[in-house]
Protein backbone atom coordinates (compact mmCIF):
# COMPACT_ATOMS: atom_id res chain seq x y z
CA UNK A 1 0.00 0.00 0.00
CA UNK A 2 0.97 3.56 -0.88
CA UNK A 3 1.89 6.07 2.12
CA UNK A 4 -1.67 8.08 0.85
CA UNK A 5 -3.36 4.73 1.42
CA UNK A 6 -2.29 4.06 5.21
CA UNK A 7 -3.16 7.98 5.68
CA UNK A 8 -6.53 6.88 4.28
CA UNK A 9 -6.99 4.11 6.78
CA UNK A 10 -5.76 6.18 9.83
CA UNK A 11 -8.50 8.43 8.48
CA UNK A 12 -10.80 6.15 8.28
CA UNK A 13 -10.31 4.73 11.90
CA UNK A 14 -10.15 7.44 13.66
CA UNK A 15 -13.33 8.95 12.12
CA UNK A 16 -15.23 5.70 12.29
CA UNK A 17 -14.47 5.96 16.29
CA UNK A 18 -15.50 9.93 15.69
CA UNK A 19 -19.15 8.91 14.16
CA UNK A 20 -19.52 6.78 17.15
CA UNK A 21 -18.78 9.16 19.85
CA UNK A 22 -21.10 11.96 18.54
CA UNK A 23 -24.47 9.64 18.87
CA UNK A 24 -22.90 7.77 22.04
CA UNK A 25 -21.84 11.08 23.65
CA UNK A 26 -25.45 12.72 22.69
CA UNK A 27 -27.43 9.14 23.97
CA UNK A 28 -25.82 8.79 27.08
CA UNK A 29 -26.97 12.75 28.04
CA UNK A 30 -30.76 12.70 26.28
CA UNK A 31 -31.91 9.21 26.56
CA UNK A 32 -29.26 7.51 29.54
CA UNK A 33 -29.24 10.21 32.21
CA UNK A 34 -32.11 12.01 30.30
CA UNK A 35 -30.79 15.68 31.17
CA UNK A 36 -32.23 19.00 30.40
CA UNK A 37 -31.41 20.84 27.32
CA UNK A 38 -29.17 23.19 29.42
CA UNK A 39 -27.11 20.01 30.60
CA UNK A 40 -26.96 19.00 27.10
CA UNK A 41 -25.29 22.08 25.82
CA UNK A 42 -23.06 22.27 28.87
CA UNK A 43 -21.63 18.77 28.99
CA UNK A 44 -21.66 19.39 24.38
CA UNK A 45 -19.80 22.29 25.30
CA UNK A 46 -17.20 20.84 27.30
CA UNK A 47 -16.61 18.39 24.84
CA UNK A 48 -15.61 20.51 22.37
CA UNK A 49 -13.97 23.58 24.74
CA UNK A 50 -10.85 21.49 24.32
CA UNK A 51 -10.51 22.81 20.30
CA UNK A 52 -10.87 26.69 21.04
CA UNK A 53 -8.08 25.98 24.37
CA UNK A 54 -5.30 23.04 22.64
CA UNK A 55 -5.72 23.48 18.52
CA UNK A 56 -3.35 26.47 18.40
CA UNK A 57 -1.09 24.62 20.16
CA UNK A 58 -1.86 21.29 18.52
CA UNK A 59 -0.43 23.29 15.60
CA UNK A 60 2.75 24.44 17.04
CA UNK A 61 3.44 20.85 18.35
CA UNK A 62 2.58 18.87 14.59
CA UNK A 63 5.09 21.67 13.04
CA UNK A 64 8.00 21.13 15.39
CA UNK A 65 7.45 17.14 15.98
CA UNK A 66 7.11 13.67 13.81
CA UNK A 67 3.30 13.94 12.72
CA UNK A 68 3.60 10.07 12.31
CA UNK A 69 4.64 9.38 15.80
CA UNK A 70 1.94 12.05 17.31
CA UNK A 71 -1.35 10.36 15.73
CA UNK A 72 0.01 7.04 16.60
CA UNK A 73 0.12 8.01 20.29
CA UNK A 74 -3.27 9.94 19.73
CA UNK A 75 -4.83 6.66 18.45
CA UNK A 76 -3.84 4.81 21.42
CA UNK A 77 -5.09 7.47 23.98
CA UNK A 78 -8.45 7.11 22.21
CA UNK A 79 -8.74 3.19 22.48
CA UNK A 80 -7.78 3.94 26.32
CA UNK A 81 -10.21 6.67 27.06
CA UNK A 82 -13.10 5.02 24.62
CA UNK A 83 -12.30 1.41 26.88
CA UNK A 84 -12.44 3.24 30.03
CA UNK A 85 -15.75 4.91 29.36
CA UNK A 86 -17.17 1.52 28.38
CA UNK A 87 -15.49 -0.14 31.94
CA UNK A 88 -17.28 2.70 33.36
CA UNK A 89 -20.81 2.42 32.01
CA UNK A 90 -20.64 -1.26 32.68
CA UNK A 91 -19.68 -0.96 35.91
CA UNK A 92 -22.93 1.43 36.68
CA UNK A 93 -20.66 4.65 37.57
CA UNK A 94 -22.33 6.48 34.61
CA UNK A 95 -23.25 10.24 35.77
CA UNK A 96 -23.17 13.90 34.27
CA UNK A 97 -19.97 13.83 35.94
CA UNK A 98 -18.68 11.36 34.13
CA UNK A 99 -19.84 12.36 30.91
CA UNK A 100 -18.56 15.78 31.32
CA UNK A 101 -15.00 14.11 32.11
CA UNK A 102 -15.13 11.80 29.26
CA UNK A 103 -16.06 14.87 26.37
CA UNK A 104 -12.84 16.73 27.68
CA UNK A 105 -10.72 13.72 27.54
CA UNK A 106 -11.97 13.35 23.54
CA UNK A 107 -12.18 16.86 22.83
CA UNK A 108 -8.46 17.25 23.99
CA UNK A 109 -7.19 14.38 21.87
CA UNK A 110 -8.82 15.50 18.83
CA UNK A 111 -7.55 19.03 18.86
CA UNK A 112 -4.31 17.62 18.62
CA UNK A 113 -5.00 14.87 16.03
CA UNK A 114 -6.66 17.38 13.53
CA UNK A 115 -3.67 19.89 13.18
CA UNK A 116 -1.16 16.82 13.09
CA UNK A 117 -3.75 14.93 9.86
CA UNK A 118 -4.04 18.01 8.13
CA UNK A 119 -0.26 18.82 7.56
CA UNK A 120 0.83 15.46 7.09
CA UNK A 121 -2.36 15.13 4.44
CA UNK A 122 0.14 17.61 2.01
CA UNK A 123 3.15 15.33 2.56
CA UNK A 124 1.51 11.86 1.05
CA UNK A 125 -0.52 13.42 -1.64
CA UNK A 126 0.74 13.16 -5.11
CA UNK A 127 -1.03 15.10 -7.77
CA UNK A 128 -3.71 17.49 -7.55
CA UNK A 129 -3.92 19.16 -4.06
CA UNK A 130 -7.76 19.46 -4.46
CA UNK A 131 -8.50 15.90 -5.14
CA UNK A 132 -6.29 14.76 -2.26
CA UNK A 133 -8.30 16.92 -0.12
CA UNK A 134 -11.63 16.04 -1.23
CA UNK A 135 -10.48 11.98 -0.76
CA UNK A 136 -9.43 12.80 2.41
CA UNK A 137 -12.84 14.48 3.47
CA UNK A 138 -14.66 11.61 1.55
CA UNK A 139 -12.91 8.70 3.72
CA UNK A 140 -13.73 11.11 6.91
CA UNK A 141 -17.17 11.53 6.19
CA UNK A 142 -17.71 8.06 4.89
CA UNK A 143 -16.22 6.58 8.07
CA UNK A 144 -18.54 9.12 10.42
CA UNK A 145 -21.56 7.58 8.72
CA UNK A 146 -21.13 3.95 9.37
CA UNK A 147 -19.65 5.01 12.78
CA UNK A 148 -23.25 6.97 13.67
CA UNK A 149 -25.10 4.32 12.37
CA UNK A 150 -22.95 1.07 14.00
CA UNK A 151 -23.46 3.48 17.49
CA UNK A 152 -27.08 3.16 16.53
CA UNK A 153 -27.04 -0.70 17.41
CA UNK A 154 -26.09 0.17 20.85
CA UNK A 155 -29.46 -0.12 21.65
CA UNK A 156 -29.30 -4.00 21.24
CA UNK A 157 -25.70 -4.46 22.42
CA UNK A 158 -25.93 -2.00 25.47
CA UNK A 159 -23.82 0.99 25.53
CA UNK A 160 -21.08 -0.84 27.10
CA UNK A 161 -20.26 -3.37 24.08
CA UNK A 162 -20.82 -0.08 21.77
CA UNK A 163 -18.07 1.81 23.66
CA UNK A 164 -15.72 -0.98 23.70
CA UNK A 165 -16.08 -1.41 20.05
CA UNK A 166 -15.17 1.99 19.48
CA UNK A 167 -11.97 1.58 21.62
CA UNK A 168 -11.23 -1.11 19.15
CA UNK A 169 -11.31 0.61 15.82
CA UNK A 170 -9.15 3.95 17.61
CA UNK A 171 -6.56 0.68 18.43
CA UNK A 172 -6.58 -0.48 14.81
CA UNK A 173 -5.71 3.28 13.67
CA UNK A 174 -2.48 3.06 15.30
CA UNK A 175 -1.56 0.43 13.37
CA UNK A 176 -2.00 2.73 10.10
CA UNK A 177 -0.75 5.36 11.93
CA UNK A 178 2.70 3.22 12.68
CA UNK A 179 2.70 1.94 8.77
CA UNK A 180 3.08 5.80 7.51
CA UNK A 181 6.67 6.75 6.48
CA UNK A 182 8.04 8.96 9.05
CA UNK A 183 7.43 12.67 9.22
CA UNK A 184 10.26 14.82 11.30
CA UNK A 185 9.39 18.05 12.09
CA UNK A 186 9.39 21.48 9.49
CA UNK A 187 12.29 23.85 9.79
CA UNK A 188 10.22 26.52 10.53
CA UNK A 189 11.54 30.42 11.23
CA UNK A 190 10.18 31.43 14.81
CA UNK A 191 10.61 34.84 14.92
CA UNK A 192 11.03 34.36 18.66
CA UNK A 193 11.94 31.57 21.30
CA UNK A 194 8.65 31.15 22.85
CA UNK A 195 5.64 28.97 21.87
CA UNK A 196 3.26 31.96 21.95
CA UNK A 197 5.37 34.04 19.42
CA UNK A 198 5.21 30.59 17.27
CA UNK A 199 1.61 30.67 17.48
CA UNK A 200 1.65 34.05 16.48
CA UNK A 201 3.04 33.59 13.33
CA UNK A 202 1.03 31.15 12.04
CA UNK A 203 -1.62 33.51 13.13
CA UNK A 204 -0.10 36.30 11.38
CA UNK A 205 -0.11 34.83 8.10
CA UNK A 206 -3.94 34.21 8.12
CA UNK A 207 -4.75 37.66 9.34
CA UNK A 208 -2.48 39.41 6.78
CA UNK A 209 -3.46 37.31 4.21
CA UNK A 210 -6.39 39.20 2.00
CA UNK A 211 -7.56 35.94 1.23
CA UNK A 212 -7.88 33.73 4.44
CA UNK A 213 -8.49 36.35 6.80
CA UNK A 214 -12.33 36.73 5.19
CA UNK A 215 -12.60 32.72 4.95
CA UNK A 216 -11.11 32.26 8.45
CA UNK A 217 -14.08 34.92 9.86
CA UNK A 218 -16.32 33.06 7.75
CA UNK A 219 -15.36 29.75 8.90
CA UNK A 220 -15.86 30.88 12.60
CA UNK A 221 -19.16 31.87 12.07
CA UNK A 222 -20.03 28.56 10.63
CA UNK A 223 -19.02 27.06 13.48
CA UNK A 224 -20.82 29.76 15.53
CA UNK A 225 -24.29 29.18 14.37
CA UNK A 226 -24.29 25.77 13.06
CA UNK A 227 -22.49 23.29 15.75
CA UNK A 228 -25.06 23.92 18.42
CA UNK A 229 -28.13 23.08 15.88
CA UNK A 230 -26.15 19.85 15.08
CA UNK A 231 -25.06 18.77 18.33
CA UNK A 232 -27.07 20.14 20.50
CA UNK A 233 -30.38 20.77 19.37
CA UNK A 234 -30.76 17.79 16.49
CA UNK A 235 -30.62 15.06 19.58
CA UNK A 236 -33.34 17.12 21.18
CA UNK A 237 -35.55 17.65 18.23
CA UNK A 238 -35.05 13.16 17.90
CA UNK A 239 -36.13 12.82 21.25
CA UNK A 240 -38.63 15.78 22.33
CA UNK A 241 -40.27 16.51 19.00
CA UNK A 242 -40.20 12.95 17.09
CA UNK A 243 -40.01 10.33 20.44
CA UNK A 244 -37.35 8.74 18.93
CA UNK A 245 -34.36 6.90 20.89
CA UNK A 246 -30.39 6.15 20.04
CA UNK A 247 -31.50 4.15 16.70
CA UNK A 248 -33.40 7.70 14.97
CA UNK A 249 -30.59 9.99 16.31
CA UNK A 250 -27.73 7.61 14.95
CA UNK A 251 -30.11 8.15 11.20
CA UNK A 252 -29.75 12.06 11.94
CA UNK A 253 -26.71 11.85 12.12
CA UNK A 254 -25.91 9.83 9.53
CA UNK A 255 -27.83 11.68 7.22
CA UNK A 256 -25.72 14.36 7.29
CA UNK A 257 -22.84 12.75 6.96
CA UNK A 258 -24.36 10.83 4.28
CA UNK A 259 -25.05 13.97 2.21
CA UNK A 260 -21.46 14.92 2.73
CA UNK A 261 -20.21 12.23 0.92
CA UNK A 262 -22.43 12.92 -1.84
CA UNK A 263 -21.48 16.49 -2.26
CA UNK A 264 -17.94 15.08 -1.66
CA UNK A 265 -18.32 12.40 -4.41
CA UNK A 266 -19.69 15.00 -6.63
CA UNK A 267 -16.59 17.28 -6.23
CA UNK A 268 -14.24 14.23 -7.28
CA UNK A 269 -16.25 13.58 -10.58
CA UNK A 270 -16.00 16.79 -11.18
CA UNK A 271 -12.46 17.06 -10.92
CA UNK A 272 -12.43 19.75 -8.03
CA UNK A 273 -14.11 23.30 -8.42
CA UNK A 274 -12.82 25.82 -10.52
CA UNK A 275 -14.66 29.16 -8.49
CA UNK A 276 -13.53 27.93 -4.86
CA UNK A 277 -14.67 31.25 -3.46
CA UNK A 278 -18.62 31.54 -5.00
CA UNK A 279 -19.07 27.94 -3.69
CA UNK A 280 -18.23 28.19 -0.69
CA UNK A 281 -20.77 31.09 0.05
CA UNK A 282 -23.39 29.47 -1.64
CA UNK A 283 -22.24 26.40 0.49
CA UNK A 284 -22.94 28.53 3.49
CA UNK A 285 -26.09 29.68 2.08
CA UNK A 286 -27.28 26.28 1.76
CA UNK A 287 -26.71 25.05 5.37
CA UNK A 288 -28.08 28.53 6.55
CA UNK A 289 -31.68 27.73 4.59
CA UNK A 290 -31.76 24.13 5.69
CA UNK A 291 -31.81 25.35 9.43
CA UNK A 292 -34.50 27.68 8.77
CA UNK A 293 -36.68 24.99 7.28
CA UNK A 294 -35.93 22.93 10.15
CA UNK A 295 -38.22 25.19 12.14
CA UNK A 296 -41.07 23.87 10.15
CA UNK A 297 -43.71 21.25 11.09
CA UNK A 298 -41.66 18.43 9.01
CA UNK A 299 -42.30 14.78 9.49
CA UNK A 300 -39.11 12.62 10.67
CA UNK A 301 -38.59 11.43 6.72
CA UNK A 302 -38.54 15.25 5.76
CA UNK A 303 -36.49 15.93 8.82
CA UNK A 304 -34.04 13.20 7.62
CA UNK A 305 -34.14 15.11 3.70
CA UNK A 306 -33.39 18.40 5.36
CA UNK A 307 -30.10 16.29 6.85
CA UNK A 308 -29.01 15.19 3.84
CA UNK A 309 -29.23 18.65 2.04
CA UNK A 310 -27.63 19.93 4.82
CA UNK A 311 -24.94 17.49 4.42
CA UNK A 312 -24.43 18.27 0.78
CA UNK A 313 -23.72 21.78 1.04
CA UNK A 314 -21.47 21.18 4.00
CA UNK A 315 -19.30 19.41 2.11
CA UNK A 316 -19.00 22.15 -0.71
CA UNK A 317 -18.11 24.28 2.36
CA UNK A 318 -15.58 22.03 3.84
CA UNK A 319 -13.94 20.87 0.76
CA UNK A 320 -13.77 24.81 -0.51
CA UNK A 321 -12.90 26.41 2.44
CA UNK A 322 -9.93 23.78 3.08
CA UNK A 323 -8.56 23.17 0.02
CA UNK A 324 -8.23 27.26 -0.45
CA UNK A 325 -5.82 26.98 3.03
CA UNK A 326 -3.81 23.89 1.94
CA UNK A 327 -3.08 26.39 -1.13
CA UNK A 328 -2.17 29.37 0.69
CA UNK A 329 -0.35 28.26 3.62
CA UNK A 330 3.44 28.31 3.57
CA UNK A 331 5.27 24.92 4.16
CA UNK A 332 6.81 26.06 7.34
CA UNK A 333 3.50 26.78 8.45
CA UNK A 334 1.39 24.97 7.41
CA UNK A 335 -0.09 22.88 10.83
CA UNK A 336 -0.33 26.68 12.37
CA UNK A 337 -2.04 27.69 9.36
CA UNK A 338 -4.33 24.79 9.03
CA UNK A 339 -4.86 24.49 13.18
CA UNK A 340 -6.82 28.12 12.46
CA UNK A 341 -9.32 26.59 10.04
CA UNK A 342 -10.22 24.09 12.66
CA UNK A 343 -10.08 26.30 15.49
CA UNK A 344 -12.53 28.83 13.52
CA UNK A 345 -14.54 25.78 12.54
CA UNK A 346 -14.18 23.78 15.94
CA UNK A 347 -13.56 26.76 18.65
CA UNK A 348 -16.87 28.72 18.21
CA UNK A 349 -18.31 25.17 19.49
CA UNK A 350 -18.34 25.61 22.63
CA UNK A 351 -20.40 29.09 22.50
CA UNK A 352 -22.16 27.95 20.01
CA UNK A 353 -22.85 24.38 22.59
CA UNK A 354 -23.76 26.49 25.47
CA UNK A 355 -26.20 28.96 24.03
CA UNK A 356 -27.78 26.29 21.57
CA UNK A 357 -28.94 24.47 25.00
CA UNK A 358 -30.06 27.51 26.70
CA UNK A 359 -31.71 29.75 23.95
CA UNK A 360 -33.60 26.38 23.45
CA UNK A 361 -34.86 26.24 26.73
CA UNK A 362 -36.26 29.73 25.86
CA UNK A 363 -37.53 29.32 22.79
CA UNK A 364 -37.66 25.78 21.64
CA UNK A 365 -35.51 24.05 19.50
CA UNK A 366 -37.28 24.46 16.26
CA UNK A 367 -37.06 28.28 16.70
CA UNK A 368 -33.45 28.49 17.85
CA UNK A 369 -32.51 26.50 14.38
CA UNK A 370 -34.58 29.12 12.53
CA UNK A 371 -32.49 32.04 14.79
CA UNK A 372 -29.22 30.72 14.08
CA UNK A 373 -30.08 29.59 9.77
CA UNK A 374 -31.15 33.60 9.97
CA UNK A 375 -28.19 35.06 11.52
CA UNK A 376 -26.04 32.85 9.16
CA UNK A 377 -28.04 34.12 6.22
CA UNK A 378 -27.30 37.68 7.31
CA UNK A 379 -23.80 37.35 7.70
CA UNK A 380 -23.09 35.35 4.28
CA UNK A 381 -24.75 38.25 2.38
CA UNK A 382 -22.59 40.61 3.85
CA UNK A 383 -19.33 39.17 2.95
CA UNK A 384 -20.29 38.22 -0.57
CA UNK A 385 -20.87 41.97 -1.03
CA UNK A 386 -17.79 43.59 1.08
CA UNK A 387 -15.01 40.75 0.97
CA UNK A 388 -13.23 39.34 -1.90
CA UNK A 389 -14.30 35.67 -1.80
CA UNK A 390 -16.41 35.26 -4.33
CA UNK A 391 -13.73 35.91 -6.70
CA UNK A 392 -11.62 33.51 -5.44
CA UNK A 393 -10.44 30.70 -6.97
Amino acid sequence: MGRYAWFIGGVTSWFLGAGMQQVLFAWLLVGALHQDPHWVGTAQMCQTLPALLFLLLGGLIADHFDRRTLLVVLHALAAVAAGGMSLAVGTGLLSLGVVILYGLSWGTLAAFAQPARDALLSEVVTGDLMRGVTGAALAQFAAQAVGARLAGFSGRLGNPAALGFQAAVFAAGLVMAWRLPAAPPMQARTGGSTAMSAIREGWREVTHSEHLRPIAVLVACDGLFFMGPFIVLCPLIVRDVYHGGITELSLVVMALTAGTIGGSVAVLLRGGVRRKGLAFLLALFGVASCLVILAAPLSFREFIAVMVGWGICHSLFFNTSRALFQEAAPPSHRARVLSIHSLGLLGMAPLSNLAAGFVSGIVGTRASCALAGLAMLVVTAVASVVTPVRRLE
